[in-house]
């Protein structure tokens, strides 16, 4: 929810207050997107501040900028023809939302302007797989993390790196096990709505770990259990939500201090949830995917109600929420993506 907080802001300063969006009636399409098969499908979606505009990533190196009322495609920032690797990840910068970031599985992070379509710069991460990137809420600092399974922290006015914490492999020497880094390749990194200095991060080792910007060591405690295979970590108040790759207990919200399970989400399936994607649309309401059904549900926190959801073909890799709901974004293995919305 750090992203919600920003997006309340920007949109204060242009003088537009949201009213609060509940829990919804109905998920309705608002567009859908046919993508060529040469693509690869979608691995990344992300609205900007505003909701203006969704900015996607594709399984073949592309990032292309869509109008969201119109689905009209307004820019290619990165034509899929220039490299074979995915777009794991998008990220507008919270200071300069004109500035979108892209992680990529060649171990690349792209710097695009938005309003020029220039590429401003390239950031390398030689021998790493980028499978995630977030920014904290201040804007000031930005953590990436991959295949190498370590987490490194950039500072946004040069984009130089701050700080880097090692992973620890099979050939690492184990002192603590409740206190070492990633064992296993990251796939998520959020940043606390509430403090710019702390971080989670998720992977296929089964924990979340609470990390601090301004420790050496990083890393302040582990919480065992989710296995994370996506963009499936959200952050509310002193809550996590972790949509997990399992065929059972999917979609569970922990307690950030005290690391237990206090609430599950019930997911529609029949043969297990298998998410990839998990975020908070609003305090009310979630919205989720992944591999088992290839469909994308928004559900009720509360009432664990089903208000409604978008099916896919194939599964379900990249999911967004912008203005509490009022655009959802979904896309993965099949050659459309959608851009819906939560009707109150």
């Amino acid at each position: 929810m750090a992203r919600r907080v920003l997006e309340s802001e920007l949109l204060a300063k242009d003088g537009i207050t949201q009213k609060p969006l509940g829990p919804g009636k109905s998920v309705d399409i608002m567009k859908e997107i046919r993508i060529h098969k040469t693509s690869g499908g979608v691995f990344s979606v992300q609205f900007n501040y505003t909701g203006e505009m969704l900015a996607v990533g594709f399984g073949t190196g592309g990032v292309q900028l869509y109008e969201t009322q119109t689905g009209e495609m307004v820019q290619e920032l990165r034509p899929c023809r220039q490299g074979g690797f995915a777009i794991m990840v998008l990220r507008f910068h919270p200071k300069e939302p004109h500035i979108l970031y892209a992680g990529s599985a060649e171990g690349n992070v792209y710097v695009f302007s938005t309003k020029t379509g220039a590429l401003l710069e390239t950031i390398n991460e030689f021998g790493n797989e980028i499978n995630t990137l977030d920014f904290c809420v201040d804007g000031y600092n930005f953590a990436t993390g991959g295949k190498d399974l370590g987490i490194r922290v950039y500072e946004t006015k040069s984009n130089k790196l701050i700080k880097e914490w090692k992973g620890c492999n099979h050939n690492s020497a184990v002192v603590d096990t409740m206190t070492v880094g990633n064992t296993m390749r990251i796939f998520c990194i959020k940043f606390h709505p509430n403090n710019q200095y702390i971080f989670v991060s998720g992977g296929w080792d089964n924990h979340l770990k609470i990390w601090d910007v301004r420790d050496n060591d990083g890393i302040k405690r582990n919480i065992r259990g989710p296995h994370i295979c996506g963009d499936s970590l959200d952050l509310k108040e002193n809550e996590i939500l972790s949509g997990q790759w399992t065929a059972l207990h999917a979609l569970q919200v922990y307690n950030y201090s005290s690391g237990n399970v206090v609430r599950e989400i019930s997911y529609p399936h029949t043969d297990g949830a298998f998410l990839y994607a998990a975020v908070y649309c609003n305090a009310d309401t979630v919205f989720a995917g992944g591999s088992s059904t290839n469909r994308a549900e928004v559900l009720e926190i509360s009432t664990d109600r089903h208000v409604g959801g978008y099916q896919l073909s194939g599964p379900v890799q990249a999911l967004d929420s912008a203005n509490q709901g009022r655009a959802l974004a979904v896309g993965g293995a099949a050659p459309v993506f959608a851009i819906l919305t939560l009707q109150d």
